[in-house]
């Protein structure tokens, strides 16, 4: 039977491992004249993040947004507003976003008019401009108390805050919130790549998702490239807040090498799998020869084979296109394979598993990368499969008879640094070798 389709494990968070005495948020607190918020939402110097916030959705909701401005009016005590101050030193508003905005639209010259008030009903129809100087200067003058988190508050501390702090009846998704706080090169390269047509099509998307979540794809892209699939540790939401922390500003040479990379791995899986790109292959019983395309898109799957042709060039994987969907065809039934990508998808034994027995499969079928010096030479196997004992398989104790069922593996894992040498090389059988992935 299949792997039960299943959402991923919520309940594998670990705690902070940041020092106690770097667990302090610094904070400041005032409180400006709603004149002097709105002048600098208009300037520029206070962001209220447009491009990553939702949509100023009081604007359907006249009745809200009036009685906002009413309860100004009336000295009614509004809620707190939250800011954070980025490394850069621009501000940007974490909480209170729509009130802010409302403050800016019913300011303006061409602002809304205000509705169905129940207790100042006189001055229903009306906009600020509309209203007597005296009111005028009540709502301008009126002081807002506004807490701003200081950059030198740890970041990943930070962004709990703000999820704590996010209380809308949409709540901002992770991506969302680290487009507020990471901003930088790599910020800015996320937004462009989520616009590629390919990638786009990829995913069965007509323009880049609303919540982020192409931008999050992208994003555990280039971490499991950069950081290495071995130093990967739940929860996920650390280990990318972690990678955009530490590469918040790219080099334009390397800014363009990620461009690049990210192209070539999204047209070779369209090229391959097509439309198993990201999804499972689902066989319901084992002698069932009838299979199906899952129709959920699955992150684990596209994590994988995306990396999986990071190495590679085109001209290493399109010859053998077939073989490699085949071989992808043959893993994902396996269920083994299966569970790690539908059972706590990103808790760190899963990641792994999945992750090695790809590659493994795939250089299996596809050979190495050829710019790839980890591979040993069929002499150097030889070498090794003729001296004496050479031809027990290290795992399972038992004796190879052919040398073509033998695989060469590294005693010390390559790609935890060991060396493509004889004498961190050991023979195996080639189950054995794959197996143990």
């Amino acid at each position: 039977m299949s792997i039960p389709e299943t959402k991923e494990d919520e309940n594998n968070e670990e705690g902070y491992k940041i020092p106690l005495k770097e667990r302090e948020v610094y904070s400041q607190s005032n409180e400006p004249p709603i004149s002097d918020l709105v002048d600098r939402i208009n300037k520029g110097k206070l962001d209220v993040q447009t491009d990553f916030q939702r949509e100023y959705v009081w604007e359907n909701k006249p009745e809200l947004r009036s009685k906002l401005i009413e309860s100004v009016l009336l000295k009614v005590p509004i809620p707190v507003i939250y800011t954070a101050e980025l490394a850069d030193g621009k501000e940007v508003v974490v909480d209170g976003q729509q009130r802010l905005r409302t403050f800016v639209e019913f300011c303006k010259k061409d602002g809304f008019k205000l509705s169905k008030l129940k207790i100042l009903e006189d001055i229903n129809g009306w906009g600020y401009q509309d209203l007597p100087k005296e009111l005028q200067d009540k709502i301008d003058a009126y002081p807002i108390r506004v807490v701003k988190i200081l950059k030198e508050s740890n970041s990943e501390i930070k962004f709990d805050i703000f999820e704590r702090l996010n209380r809308g009846s949409v709540k901002l998704s992770d991506q969302e919130l680290r487009n507020c706080i990471y901003h930088g090169t790599l910020n800015n390269l996320l937004k462009e790549l989520r616009k590629n047509e390919a990638f786009l099509k990829l995913q069965n998307l007509e323009s880049p998702d609303k919540r982020m979540k192409d931008a999050e794809r992208i994003l555990r892209f280039f971490a499991f490239c950069d950081k290495g699939v071995q130093n990967y540790k739940q929860p996920l939401k650390g280990f990318l807040n972690q990678y955009m922390e530490d590469n918040r500003e790219i080099q334009e040479s390397k800014y363009k090498e990620k461009v690049d990379l990210f192209k070539k791995c999204v047209d070779l899986c369209t090229t391959v799998f097509g439309g198993l790109t990201a999804h499972r292959w689902i066989q319901e019983e084992e002698d069932d020869k009838n299979g199906y395309i899952a129709t959920n898109f699955n992150e684990g799957i596209l994590d994988a084979q995306m990396f999986g042709f990071m190495d590679y060039t085109k001209h290493d994987i399109i010859p053998k296109t077939q073989i490699i969907k085949d071989a992808y065809l043959d893993l994902v039934c396996i269920p083994s394979f299966a569970e790690t990508v539908e059972i706590g998808t990103y808790s760190t034994k899963p990641v792994k598993k999945r992750m090695e027995k790809w590659l493994s499969k795939l250089r299996e079928v596809a050979d190495y990368p050829s710019s790839d010096k980890r591979l040993y030479t069929f002499e150097e196997k030889k070498r090794l499969f003729e001296q004496k004992d050479g031809n027990v398989c290290h795992l399972c104790k038992n004796q190879i008879m052919d040398i073509d069922d033998a695989h060469v593996d590294h005693i010390e894992r390559f790609v935890e640094g060991g060396k493509t040498t004889k004498i961190n090389g050991q023979i195996t059988h080639r189950y054995c070798n794959l197996e143990k992935h």
